[in-house]
């Protein structure tokens, strides 16, 4: 599998797990609907399912903390919905002109779950707290553009927000393309220098538009 030269910041498991855990003030900012509402990730479990049933409300998020609450609960309910063979994705979409301000929507689309398909061309890229969001877009479009399947792996609160904001970059770079970009995130786990380290998986699937 190809790598990209992406930074990826190496955490232990136990740190990575304390440090996604949310707190009140990072839950994310939305009208009608607070994931977890200020509880732990696990708590909203209820909630994820019971909207799923219908149409699933855009997650509004400002800053890094509040966009990696929002990936994980994401994340979570994609595991618990597995049994009902309902799949979630999501695309971000900037709230701002000035894209450096981290203001993002996740909208957020439900769907059958989708068998995973890996090519020898795939492209797996490690995204890191120190990572440039715009950077990794333009390699992400250009990946897009020789049709390569690609995800992102990124550990830690900030490397998740930098590969959320990458991907929204990239959706914008598609455009003239006529393409478009939709996301779906999971937990793995990283083996890298005799450490097992927490991470967040965004598989992509490309849309034609």
């Amino acid at each position: 599998m190809e790598t990209e030269d992406a930074l990826i910041q190496e955490v232990p498991a136990e740190e990575a797990a304390a440090e996604s855990s949310p707190t009140n003030g990072n839950t994310p900012i939305e009208p009608d609907w607070r994931l977890c509402k200020g509880q732990r990730q696990g708590g909203c479990r209820q909630d994820c399912t019971q909207r799923t049933r219908g149409e699933v409300p855009a997650a509004l998020c400002i800053g890094p903390e509040c966009i990696n609450v929002a990936i994980k609960a994401i994340a979570i309910a994609r595991t618990y919905l597995q049994q009902d063979t309902i799949d979630l994705s999501f695309q971000p979409a900037f709230r701002d002109a000035d894209r450096s301000k981290k203001s993002l929507a996740l909208y957020i689309a439900k769907g059958k779950v989708r068998a995973p398909i890996s090519t020898v061309d795939d492209v797996e890229m490690p995204i890191g707290s120190q990572s440039k969001p715009q950077v990794v877009a333009g390699a992400l479009a250009a990946r897009i553009r020789e049709e390569k399947t690609v995800c992102l792996t990124a550990i830690g609160i900030d490397a998740v927000s930098n590969a959320v904001l990458a991907i929204g970059n990239a959706r914008l770079y598609l455009e003239q393309d006529r393409k478009d970009i939709r996301a779906m995130p999971s937990f793995v786990q990283v083996h890298k220098n005799g450490r097992d380290l927490n991470a967040v998986r965004f598989a992509l699937v490309v849309e034609n538009i």
